[in-house]
């Protein structure tokens, strides 16, 4: 189990309390702790960019990645304002028993095309070119591309990725860098070759980029009877 930190990238779920407020995701990050105490930033809601002040006494759902990858949530309630100079909220972190962890590194992908581009550095097949993904998730992608491109198992790939944020109608961007696992090449003579890769370097913020744009997949796909 991973407990959150200093510094860590936290995102609140922020159902609908009344009628000015709206459903939808926070950002904030850890400024402090103290034992099970944590001072949090004033969250930015992630459909205005603006800050908001939660009341106290109000429980909320947390969530955040590790640094192992895995995707974490708890509840717990606000207990009123940082006396800092700096603005902030105060939480009770839970013990770790309440701490839920509901994915594993390695993500459940889905299915979910973006453009990429791709840089495969090396004296004889110095690659850089742009692509869309088949799927993705928190810890890999596929993706699919000419197959003059010679890619191999093992190679190291630095990847950039355009992502949608569809509750700011916006895109965000994230780098990583992944290892080919599988190459496919195609059944047809003129089809492109299919590029299975797992991401070996990834920062907090971007892996969380990534899920997120995967959840909010998952959520349209429900929607329209596709994903149970």
């Amino acid at each position: 189990m991973v407990l959150p930190r200093i510094g860590h990238i936290i995102y609140i779920e922020l159902d609908k309390q009344s009628e000015t407020q709206q459903a939808g995701t926070l950002k904030t990050r850890i400024s402090d702790m103290q034992g099970e105490l944590a001072w949090i930033e004033i969250p930015i809601a992630d459909s205005t960019g603006r800050s908001v002040v939660l009341p106290s006494g109000t429980p909320y759902k947390f969530w955040y990645i590790g640094p192992d990858g895995s995707h974490y949530h708890f509840y717990t309630t606000i207990l009123g304002k940082g006396k800092d100079q700096i603005p902030t909220l105060m939480i009770k972190v839970p013990p770790k028993d309440k701490i839920i962890r509901t994915q594993r590194r390695n993500f459940v992908r889905v299915e979910l095309q973006i453009e990429i581009a791709v840089m495969l550095n090396e004296k004889v097949r110095a690659y850089h070119f742009l692509a869309k993904t088949i799927d993705l998730s928190g810890g890999g992608l596929s993706f699919s591309c000419p197959v003059h491109y010679r890619l191999n198992e093992g190679d190291e790939l630095n990847i950039w990725l355009c992502l949608p944020n569809k509750s700011t109608a916006t895109i965000a961007h994230a780098r990583v860098v992944g290892e080919v696992v599988r190459c496919k090449p195609p059944e047809e003579e003129g089809y492109p070759q299919w590029v299975s890769v797992k991401f070996t370097k990834v920062s907090e913020a971007d892996r969380a980029q990534i899920v997120r744009s995967c959840y909010q997949r998952q959520l349209e796909l429900r929607n329209k009877g596709i994903l149970e």
